[in-house]
Formats: C-alpha cells, sequence, structure tokens
C-alpha cells in the first residue's frame, strides 16, 4: 500500500478503509481526562495539558471535551473499526494516561481485541513536577492483537525480546510540533514490534511522528488527522522528510 495521510474524521476515514488492510494499528487518541473536575475537563486542550505559567506554541486539537462515558463509548467504536480494517494477528498499540486505563482496557476488550498487557513510557525527570507529590512520570501503552501473534513474526526491532518499559525524555516546547506529541525516538522503538514490511493504521494522527517513524522503519502507512492545522503539519514535515510529495 502506498503511504498516505488523510484529512477528516477517525471514525468516518475508518469505515472507507478496506477490512483486513493492516498490519499495525499504532495511535496516540485524544485522553479527554485532563483536570480534575468535568468543568475542568471540557476546558480547551491548552488549558489543560500546558502549565498556566507558559505561553503555548501549540493549536488546541479536535475531541477532547468527552466525558469519561462519551469517551469510552467513542472508542469502543473507533477500535472496533480499527480492529475490522486489520489482518488477522494484527498488533493494537494505544496510548493513555493513568486516569483512562481502566476505560480504554474495557474498550479494547469490548472492540473484539485482545488485551496483552500495558507498557509503560517514563518521560524521565524531564515532566511536570508536583510539590509534595509523585510526578506524572509516565504515560502507558495499551497493547493487544487482533487474534493471537504467531511467535514467527518478523519483526523491525532489532531483537527479538521487546522492552516492556519505554525511557525516553518529553521533548522540549521549542522542538514538539503537538501539545502531547511524543518523542520520534519512542515510536521508532514501539514500532520495533511491528512485521517487517508491514502497514501501520494511525487514526490521530497529529502532527506525524508516528508515521514518520513507520517510513524510517521501512513501513507503508495511512494517517488520519482531523485538525486542519495539524494536518498541514504533519503533511509538511513529511514532505520535508521526502515521505510525501507535493
Amino acid at each position: 500500500m502506498q503511504s498516505q495521510l488523510i484529512h477528516g474524521e477517525a471514525l468516518s476515514v475508518l469505515r472507507s478503509l478496506p477490512s483486513g488492510t493492516f498490519d499495525a494499528i499504532v495511535t496516540d487518541p485524544p485522553y479527554c481526562s485532563g483536570g480534575q473536575s468535568a468543568s475542568e475537563r471540557s476546558r480547551p486542550p491548552s488549558q489543560k495539558y500546558v502549565q498556566t505559567s507558559q505561553i503555548t506554541p501549540w493549536a488546541d486539537f479536535d475531541g477532547d471535551t468527552m466525558d469519561q462515558r462519551s469517551w469510552m463509548s467513542w472508542c469502543r467504536e473507533w477500535l472496533r473499526e480499527a480492529r475490522r480494517v486489520a489482518k488477522d494477528g494484527a498488533v493494537l498499540c494505544v496510548f493513555s494516561d493513568w486516569r483512562q486505563i481502566p476505560a480504554m482496557s474495557d474498550a479494547i476488550q469490548q472492540s473484539g481485541w485482545r488485551w496483552m498487557g500495558i507498557a509503560p513510557w517514563d518521560k524521565t525527570g524531564a515532566c511536570r513536577p508536583y510539590i509534595g507529590r509523585f510526578s506524572s512520570q509516565a504515560e502507558f501503552v495499551l497493547w493487544g492483537g487482533n487474534g493471537g501473534l504467531r511467535r514467527d513474526r518478523q519483526i523491525c526491532a532489532e531483537t527479538t525480546t521487546l522492552p516492556g518499559v519505554f525511557r525516553h525524555r518529553v521533548e522540549v516546547p521549542g522542538k514538539k510540533l503537538h501539545m502531547t506529541g511524543k518523542p520520534l525516538s519512542l515510536m521508532h522503538e514501539i514500532l520495533g514490534v511491528v512485521e517487517v514490511g508491514g502497514t501501520v493504521l494511525d487514526p490521530f494522527a497529529g502532527s506525524g511522528t508516528t508515521l514518520l517513524a513507520a517510513h524510517n522503519r521501512a513501513l507503508s502507512f495511512v494517517g488520519v488527522e482531523s485538525t486542519q492545522h495539524y494536518y498541514d503539519v504533519a503533511r509538511q514535515r513529511l514532505i520535508e522528510a521526502g515521505v510525501l510529495t507535493e
């Protein structure tokens, strides 16, 4: 499949894709969890995920104002469609923060995926500090498969034994292209679980980090992004890297 980036709403685009196409779904959907109360969670992302003392250079993004019940119902829908377009034995990797792990793990299983574990991302000491509290130093990858994963799969990783914890420093605001963007090195390591020469689907492509990491792993990809600003950022980034043409 030829790699492509699509501007559109994730669920609508997923419904238009052919069944049994992808070797992996690797994505970082909106968490809808910032803030300690319902009123705080309904605020735009720039008021939830950025320290108040910091002037944000990032645009807000779509889909982050649902309450937990609505969010879980929505996750079931797109995860069910993601499973339909996945091949038998495809791998699923979905990011979550600590608040949404229970809801996301339920949604994964209710949509038919086999939930196989959690791999923490240790953001190191370069994370948001709290006085007198444990730091929010980790996010999490909930992963599974569309049925069982063959042990004889030839994967992209340099070794056949993959890590269960990923340790990558968060990127500084001047380098990060998306408010909740993940480091390119992190996504490169995670994509080691994908079969050699496979095709990756990212329904929430953001600034295109997973897509660029897929290209660097010699994987094909389909990325979907609904927010015009981030679609433009991702497209320009992939053009500059020689992945897409004008």
